[in-house]
């Protein structure tokens, strides 16, 4: 995705990314409609939404993809994959972020003419197979190489359509929300009953223990933004900030990965009376890495990341006492 590229198609709506109030009006108006129209289809033929969907939502759902194909690329999730089919497509930002490191077949399925239109005309070095505009089954050539990718395109299903469940690979995002993280939790628990293996971001296939043993907690990850100039200028005139961003996400296929050896930090260090503690998950049991203030050990560990735990830990109920530095992957 280029700069030049958001560029040109603003300016088919007569605007610069320098414009920077008139943008931030025009993603004021299309977050209060998803405030209070969140059942509804998103309103392509408004001048004021493809314009707040190119300035402000495009770059950051980027963002947030581009960390996901990361965590994946780590793990050669997409090895042996050809065809992607990007449901619920909209601006299709999802397959424009996988299009950037591999060479896959896309078949697009977004009811809406407008997104279609503005990706040919503007954002040309990416190429689609196929537009679908129903959301009936789609052709599956060789399901075996098949990814399905649900990129903010859930909230609206109560499960997944039958025909993604004889894919290969599901790549499922959604927005970090206790309600949508945890019905996606909900979701894993069904995927791997029906044979599917996670590989990201989980380091294992037990029971989700923000799930099972709490009810409130829910997964999500997060990664850093390094926004534009002209971005900043525009989101000066917003309420919402965005050095960080947070997404809930599964990487699954049939294809069982290498096991790895890791823990997942899943929460961000909390300060205690007498200890700090963080989150961790490795397997069915909700456990801490505690720092005991007597030890005067301090280390900061972002949320999201792998870590490998030392052989031999104090364990104290659901607090695992660290005692040496804790190593990151």
């Amino acid at each position: 995705m280029t700069e030049d590229s958001i560029a040109k198609a603003l300016a088919h709506h007569n605007l610069t990314l320098m414009d920077s109030k008139a943008l931030a009006k025009c993603v004021l108006a299309l977050s209060d409609f998803f405030i209070h129209k969140p059942n509804d289809a998103t309103p392509w033929n408004e001048s004021w939404a493809q314009v707040a969907y190119l300035s402000y939502f495009l770059p950051l759902n980027f963002t947030r993809l581009k960390g996901i194909i990361e965590e994946a690329d780590k793990r050669s999730f997409f090895a042996g994959l050809e065809d992607v089919i990007d449901f619920g497509a909209g601006l299709a930002t999802a397959s424009l972020a996988l299009s950037e490191k591999h060479s896959f077949k896309f078949h697009l399925v977004e009811r809406a003419s407008e997104p279609h239109h503005i990706i040919e005309k503007y954002f040309p070095q990416f190429k689609a197979t196929e537009w679908q505009r129903t959301f009936s089954a789609p052709r599956i050539t060789n399901a075996k190489k098949t990814l399905a990718v649900f990129s903010y395109s859930l909230t609206e299903l109560s499960d997944l359509p039958d025909w993604a469940y004889q894919c290969e690979a599901l790549m499922l995002v959604e927005p970090s929300t206790q309600q949508d993280g945890r019905k996606l939790m909900e979701l894993r628990h069904k995927l791997l009953d029906k044979g599917f293996h996670v590989w990201a971001p989980c380091t294992h296939e037990g029971p989700c223990p923000l799930l099972t043993q709490s009810k409130t907690d829910w997964c999500h990850d997060r990664v850093h933004f390094d926004a534009p100039e002209w971005f900043l200028k525009m989101e000066e005139q917003l309420p919402m900030k965005n050095r960080t961003l947070t997404m809930s996400y599964l990487l699954l296929r049939k294809t069982a990965p290498l096991k790895i050896q890791a823990a997942r930090v899943v929460g961000d260090r909390l300060k205690e009376k007498g200890k700090d503690r963080q989150m961790i998950c490795r397997g069915p049991d909700r456990e801490f890495l505690a720092w005991m203030h007597k030890f005067k050990l301090e280390q900061e560990i972002p949320r999201g990341v792998l870590i490998t735990m030392p052989e031999e830990i104090q364990k104290v109920s659901n607090e695992l006492r660290v005692q040496s530095e804790i190593e990151v992957l």
